[in-house]
């Protein structure tokens, strides 16, 4: 799978967007604006990838599951939105590792079993 390739401008326009938005807009609804190509998955990857971009830039770019994406000054919630990350990474790491971890035929960790066709595409 090929990473979404992020440009300058596909930033600038990211940034208009947000920075016009009356409330938090949703990947799907931004993709539009943006009139980025592909599926709804690819334009959500899409939109994903630009605001990591801009959030490792500087911007600060908060979001909800459901809410959408939006800008924020606010320091205190800038710090606890990044605070709320940091814990539910911790959590899934905690998670995945509380389950026996697969290992392929080189000994590396799966996340998930390979299926019967590509055990026996293996010989």
């Amino acid at each position: 799978m090929n990473e979404p390739n992020v440009t300058t401008d596909a930033c600038a326009a990211c940034l208009r967007i947000l920075k016009t938005a009356a409330e938090p807009m949703v990947a799907a609804d931004m993709a539009v604006r943006m009139q980025l190509a592909g599926n709804r998955e690819t334009q959500r990857r899409h939109i994903r990838a630009i605001v990591k971009h801009l959030r490792d830039n500087g911007s600060r770019i908060v979001a909800t599951l459901a809410g959408g994406y939006w800008l924020t000054e606010d320091d205190e919630l800038w710090r606890e939105y990044n605070e709320g990350r940091q814990i539910d990474a911790k959590k899934i790491f905690a998670e995945t590792h509380r389950r026996k971890m697969l290992m392929d035929q080189k000994g590396q960790g799966v996340l998930f079993r390979p299926m019967a066709w590509a055990d026996a595409l293996r010989g």
